[in-house]
């Protein structure tokens, strides 16, 4: 495992989990500034450095390349990685537009590597047996979705800029329209949208709500803030004709999820407890790698994600975002 960057994310969402799996091993890292490398690999225990990102992607003793740079970056370095003939797992929201993330698709095809999309949650059991409780039937005819995650996100940070791909749909809302196309299993046929816009940057959105509909005509209701005026939520809730289903922390499950699935039969409620959400996506990309097992948030999954985040966008009179 090579990686890019040195950004906060890499410590919970690589070094850690990799600790339960041993067939994997970070091998070395580049960031902007060298010195923040060292620094960082020191820190976690990575035992070698890269001067440059090109270095990184060239090195021999890389076999998959992480890309958890800012998304403006996303598609360059994960072309330049597939390019070397390195597989790539980069980190959401996959691309700056859709545009890219079919570029991304399509180098990845031609290069014949692996690429993916770091949506970890939809890799837990948790995530899993919501598709499960979906698929049987218990809740009849799907019908209505609702969406909701909104953080406080402070000042600075990229995702208060729209040229480092900013915005609350793009970090956070990208996991709610995934919940939706996952669940649903379409992609949507009509948005209608309305952005909340940051006074410092008026192609930023502060916040995002959007009315989906599917081509089954299932409706699903997106709420996203980066500045909540309440606690921070993260939910979902999926109702048919005949019950419903909600979780609360969908996103991150290992820090405490509640499911609640109400139908005819009766009401289940309780955790979900099955280990860490980002354990489960590594052991699936490395055997999707090694073995070319299905890997559900794969660039092909991604690039349809980007093109319905485009979509909201659009349909809030913004345009998609652009590298």
């Amino acid at each position: 495992m090579g990686v890019l960057g040195a950004a906060r994310i890499v410590r919970q969402a690589l070094i850690d989990p990799l600790a339960s799996l041993p067939d994997l091993r970070v091998s070395r890292i580049a960031a902007r500034e060298l010195s923040r490398a060292r620094t960082f690999a020191f820190d976690v225990g990575i035992p070698a450095v890269s001067a440059t990102y090109v270095d990184l992607v060239a090195a021999d003793d890389v076999d998959i390349v992480y890309n958890p740079l800012p998304a403006s970056l996303h598609a360059q370095w994960s072309i330049a990685a597939l390019r070397a003939g390195k597989h790539v797992l980069c980190e959401k929201p996959f691309a700056a537009n859709g545009a890219e993330a079919a570029e991304m698709v399509a180098v990845a095809q031609a290069e014949g590597r692996c690429l993916g999309e770091a949506f970890h949650h939809r890799y837990h059991p948790l995530f899993e047996r919501v598709l499960t409780v979906v698929a049987s039937g218990a809740l009849g005819p799907l019908q209505r979705l609702e969406g909701t995650f909104t953080a406080t996100i402070g000042r600075p940070d990229i995702r208060w800029d729209n040229t480092t791909g900013g915005g609350s749909l793009m970090d956070l809302g990208c996991y709610v329209v995934s919940w939706f196309r996952h669940v649903t299993g379409e992609e949507p046929a009509s948005v209608r949208a309305e952005a909340e816009l940051d006074a410092a940057d008026p192609l930023v959105d502060a916040a995002m709500t959007a009315e989906i509909t599917f081509p089954s005509g299932v409706t699903a209701h997106l709420r996203t803030s980066m500045r909540p005026e309440g606690e921070p939520e993260r939910r979902l809730r999926v109702e048919g004709a005949d019950g419903w289903l909600e979780v609360a922390n969908p996103i991150s499950p290992q820090r405490g999820n509640h499911l609640v699935i109400h139908t005819g039969g009766g009401r289940t409620v309780g955790p979900v407890d099955a280990g860490n959400s980002y354990v489960h996506m590594w052991r699936a990309f490395a055997d999707h790698v090694a073995h070319g097992t299905p890997f559900v948030t794969s660039g092909r999954d991604a690039e349809a994600n980007m093109a319905a985040i485009d979509a909201v966008y659009r349909a809030a009179g913004l345009p998609p975002r652009s590298a």
